[in-house]
């Protein structure tokens, strides 16, 4: 369930950024041009990410990379939210928001796929994946809520980070070995 839940909650954040993130900077003022530009930050962190904390995860374990990835999202969407930052500080706090969740998504996969015995493996990668389609779909609706509710930026941006310290709470809570790595499965033998 603590793997159901990081998808969800992972997924819950990066499928509001990929849906609100250029509207809600647009409503701070900032140009639909950078806008974008700002929004492709965040796509170009998270594959730099994805690359970057796979090759970490190769040498030091899931949790060691993974939890202080998601305080490191969670510290910069809460920046985020902050008025007066300027077109290159957002770029720079998306790209590093893009890194750690978009980046951080692909490492779940991962995670996931490492986590289940052989024999129940697409079983429990396609539940996982699934509990976390739960928050892709939450996701727009509570922006469109919060847009509705009249909340800016600088109360949005902080709420996001409460489910990426979740998110970093609940992979940190996963039962790995003590290295923060996976425990190995080793495929059943066949008798015949």
């Amino acid at each position: 369930m603590r793997l159901w839940g990081a998808c969800f909650f992972n997924l819950l954040i990066l499928y509001f950024l990929a849906n609100w993130l250029p509207t809600l900077i647009k409503s701070a003022g900032v140009s639909m041009g950078d806008a974008i530009s700002i929004g492709t930050a965040l796509q170009v962190g998270g594959a730099t990410g994805a690359l970057a904390l796979g090759a970490l995860i190769d040498r030091i374990g899931f949790r060691p990379t993974l939890v202080p990835c998601f305080i490191v999202a969670a510290v910069s969407l809460y920046i985020f939210g902050h008025p007066g930052l300027t077109v290159a500080m957002l770029s720079a706090l998306a790209g590093v928001t893009g890194f750690c969740i978009v980046g951080g998504q692909a490492s779940i996969t991962a995670l996931a796929v490492n986590f289940y015995p052989t024999e129940a493996r697409s079983t429990g990668v396609g539940w996982a994946l699934g509990a976390g389609r739960f928050g892709a779909i939450l996701a727009p609706l509570l922006g469109g809520e919060f847009i509705k509710a009249g909340m800016g930026n600088s109360i949005i941006f902080p709420a996001l980070a409460v489910p990426a310290v979740l998110t970093a709470l609940l992979v940190w809570a996963m039962r790995l070995t003590g290295d923060g790595s996976v425990r190995a499965v080793a495929p059943k033998q066949s008798i015949a």
